[in-house]
């Protein structure tokens, strides 16, 4: 397939361009979404303001949910971008792009590069990972790293390179990919990675493989890249970060839900489902198809390099190592207390690879397939397309339905159009199908699902923005005022990105006696608060104040008010 790109530069640029039409485009015009992007964008700001690159900080607080990558990251673009939306997104954007190569260049070391391409174009274009590319968070970092972490991994294993013992040089390029993870997201960047590898050792009955000495270099590698900014920011908060971060919002993110986001143990089953959309229907056939037990081609050989010896068992296979990393990541979740869809992740890359050689195998007739299966998968992706656009219908307000008040978006019914795409690339893709051209099926879906990915996430995202309360009440107010001494609160209503926004700390008052205390304040003051809320005080609070701004909050689904004294 794609024979005028058949190289490995050909394949380097379709996937850049593809990668890049779904993650850079619009990149910097929605406003941040709360709550997450509005926390690490500010924190970085703050570290940026202060000259504090060692403690992290959040409202001028100390801020130990994360440590501290993304924000040097974010630190870097704002120095070269600005202080803005684009900055705080593009290393997500930038990590997103890495992690499809990588995915590329994994997929092509296990099964050849008629499975790495469509793989890296797969994930692309799966619904989550472009998500997670267009917000300011860890997670398409991790996703990136970890993705690194075990192409590195599988080059240094002696099934792919034909020696007999491990290349040490790629195990200390994946404990240093592991350290970087740990940066990023913290513990799960390294024990998750470790026991996949663990698992894959032990089903393949290669653990035998750690005693050898050069992992101590590895070892040696990760400690030194790893753990020296947590014992510094462990002494310059007195232990108060170390506390906070792996007791409060590690293990106890894991023991026990936080914030109210619990689910059922199938929650991941489903989540993968919707987030790898829309290419769900052909992942299940796709795990299949590739994970029952069979021995694999020359234990994953890239195409022009096998070697015609005895075929490896499948424990020891590519197959066997994608299933172990499916497995570990998907349990492990699965039982943890707090359950939010971006904790999966990391399972996206393997989850493309697995699909891509499916289909890979089936065009090439190397898998027996009915053809009611591959019916089936191009009848779930247009049904996908039509779920989109009657969710785009019922939220824009087109018909009635279970859309609470203050959340319906006038005018996301035009998007709804966008789900014509992938139901018109299944048809063809269908027609293709009849005709026999396998490759133009791959071919179709591929190119429609980055279409229909990347014009949701361009332009289907700054639609919905118009309802988002933050930016818009800063700007019309005049909040954002770093020349002169103001003071800044809410009540009822807030929002992280309001604290980016203003460019200053923002109060939260918890009660009325707080809010009138506020309002005799001497200095100018912006009072953000709902309408609600201020309706039934206005007439309490003695003096003259008056509303600068008013926009409905689709968060909370309230209209919003800024109040001043000035």
């Amino acid at each position: 397939m794609f024979h005028h790109l058949n190289h490995r530069a050909g394949h380097y640029l379709l996937l850049l361009i593809m990668g890049s039409a779904v993650t850079l485009p619009n990149l910097g015009v929605p406003s941040l979404w709360d709550i997450d992007e509005g926390h690490n964008a500010e924190a970085a700001r703050e570290m940026l303001d202060s000259g504090n690159w060692l403690v992290p900080t959040f409202n001028f607080q100390l801020r130990d949910h994360k440590p501290p990558l993304l924000y040097w990251l974010q630190i870097a673009a704002y120095q070269q971008f600005g202080v803005n939306e684009f900055s705080a997104r593009l290393p997500s954007a930038l990590a997103a792009l890495m992690a499809m190569l990588l995915t590329y260049e994994l997929g092509r070391l296990m099964f050849g590069s008629g499975a790495g391409l469509p793989a890296g174009l797969i994930l692309a274009s799966a619904a989550m990972f472009c998500a997670a590319a267009h917000f300011a968070n860890p997670d398409s970092l991790l996703d990136a790293l970890t993705v690194a972490t075990f192409y590195a991994f599988w080059r240094g294993m002696p099934c792919s390179t034909g020696a007999s013992r491990l290349n040490g040089k790629w195990m200390i390029l994946a404990s240093v990919c592991m350290a970087l993870a740990v940066l990023a997201k913290g513990p799960v960047g390294l024990v998750l990675p470790a026991a996949v590898i663990a698992l894959y050792l032990v089903c393949s009955r290669q653990l035998g493989l750690l005693l050898d000495f050069r992992l101590g270099w590895a070892v040696a590698a990760f400690v030194l890249l790893a753990v020296p900014w947590y014992v510094l920011v462990s002494a310059e908060t007195k232990g108060e970060f170390t506390r906070g971060f792996f007791l409060t919002h590690n293990f106890g993110r894991f023991l026990s839900p936080m914030e109210n986001h619990r689910g059922p143990i199938y929650y991941y089953l489903v989540a993968i489902l919707l987030g790898f959309a829309p290419w769900s229907p052909f992942l299940v056939p796709a795990i299949f198809h590739g994970f029952r037990t069979r021995n694999d081609v020359d234990s994953g050989k890239p195409e022009g390099q096998e070697t015609g010896r005895q075929k490896e068992p499948w424990s020891a296979s590519p197959t066997s190592f994608l299933a172990s990393w499916i497995v570990v990541y998907l349990v492990f979740f699965s039982v943890s207390g707090t359950k939010l869809p971006n904790y999966i992740l990391p399972i996206y890359p393997a989850a493309a690879i697995v699909t891509a050689r499916f289909l890979d195998e089936w065009r090439r007739g190397m898998t027996k397939v009915p053809n009611w299966i591959v019916y089936a998968g191009l009848a779930g992706i247009g049904l996908v397309g039509l779920v989109a656009g009657a969710g785009m219908l019922l939220a824009g307000g087109v018909f009635d339905g279970p859309v609470p008040r203050g959340r319906r978006m006038p005018g996301l019914e035009v998007w709804s159009l966008s789900g014509l795409t992938p139901m018109g690339g299944a048809i063809f893709a269908a027609w293709l199908m009849r005709l026999g051209r396998k490759s133009g099926v791959i071919i179709s879906l591929t190119a429609t699902s980055v279409l229909f990915v990347g014009i949701l996430a361009a332009w289907g995202t700054s639609q919905v923005d118009t309802f988002k309360a933050p930016r818009s009440l800063v700007e019309e107010a005049g909040a954002r005022q770093t020349d002169r001494d103001i003071r800044i609160a809410c009540y009822r209503f807030y929002q992280p990105s309001l604290v980016f926004y203003c460019r200053r700390e923002v109060r939260v008052l918890e009660n009325e006696e707080q809010v009138l205390e506020f309002l005799q304040t001497r200095l100018p003051i912006f009072l953000f608060v709902s309408a609600q809320e201020w309706s039934s005080l206005e007439a309490r609070v003695p003096g003259h104040f008056r509303r600068l701004a008013s926009h409905g909050d689709l968060y909370k689904g309230i209209e919003v008010v800024v109040i001043t004294n000035q």
